[in-house]
């Protein structure tokens, strides 16, 4: 028997708006499974949905901004622009170019995690988008292959897109803060809690009575959480002065 346990995430230290995406994403990656997870995760994520769903009416109640059109208009423009550079790889690997055919089938290997990133969460596809360009731009062989299928124009506007999508989200934020936002605050504990309880009854399914849909789920799960492990890792980066010691709120 293995024992399966989560990596590490701190809860606390997401925005109300950030735990209502991370258990957004939770419960669409679970959904499609709940036949088959068993009753008690079953009945700890017909919980989490409910929590979120109170949480997340209040908190869109409280977030109406002049810049949530401005945000959509970005995240529509974004997410053309990777649906533009998935088409020419996937041209590139239909066409008659051996060297183009090769490079894009590469390119293809790095992007299949990230096929479907214009359907997450747009946090969780911000952070995605970041990933995924981060790990091209670090890499000399893949900026050849991006190079010989001519995407490297459309990478770069979309890095410039996602960077301008973050920018409005956090700004948006940024006002959300400024407002009243108790309501949405005194449901983020429960939410939370709902969330750590689903968390628990899935490691302990999967653990003693594992089956290919709990550990399907519990990958999808564990990645996720570390995307936004990263999110408040760079949040706590960025409230640190030069000397490395907190700066003062």
């Amino acid at each position: 028997m293995e024992i399966k346990i989560f990596s590490s995430l701190h809860i606390a230290g997401l925005s109300v708006a950030d735990l209502y995406s991370l258990n957004k994403s939770t419960i669409e990656i679970a959904q499609p499974l709940k036949e088959n997870i068993g009753d008690v995760p079953g009945a700890a994520l017909a919980w989490l949905e409910t929590a979120n769903t109170e949480m997340g009416a209040q908190l869109n109640k409280q977030s109406k901004s002049g810049l949530t059109d401005a945000l959509a208009e970005k995240d529509k423009d974004r997410d053309a622009r990777f649906a533009e550079i998935k088409r020419n790889i996937s041209t590139a690997m239909a066409g008659l170019d051996a060297t183009k055919r090769e490079a894009a089938e590469s390119l293809k290997l790095l992007f299949g995690p990230y096929w479907e990133t214009g359907k997450k969460a747009m946090n969780t596809e911000t952070a995605l988008i970041a990933e995924l360009i981060g790990k091209i731009n670090a890499s000399e062989s893949l900026t050849s292959q991006a190079e010989t299928i001519g995407i490297t124009a459309m990478l770069t506007g979309l890095e410039t897109s996602n960077n301008e999508f973050d920018a409005l989200y956090k700004e948006r934020n940024t006002q959300e803060a400024a407002k009243d936002t108790t309501s949405a605050s005194s449901l983020k504990p429960a939410a939370a809690k709902s969330y750590e309880q689903f968390c628990t009854a899935v490691e302990q399914a999967v653990s003693f009575v594992p089956t290919d849909p709990l550990l399907t789920l519990f990958n999808q799960m564990d990645e996720l959480r570390g995307k936004y492990a990263l999110l408040i890792d760079k949040t706590d980066d960025e409230n640190e002065d030069s000397s490395g010691e907190p700066q003062a709120e």
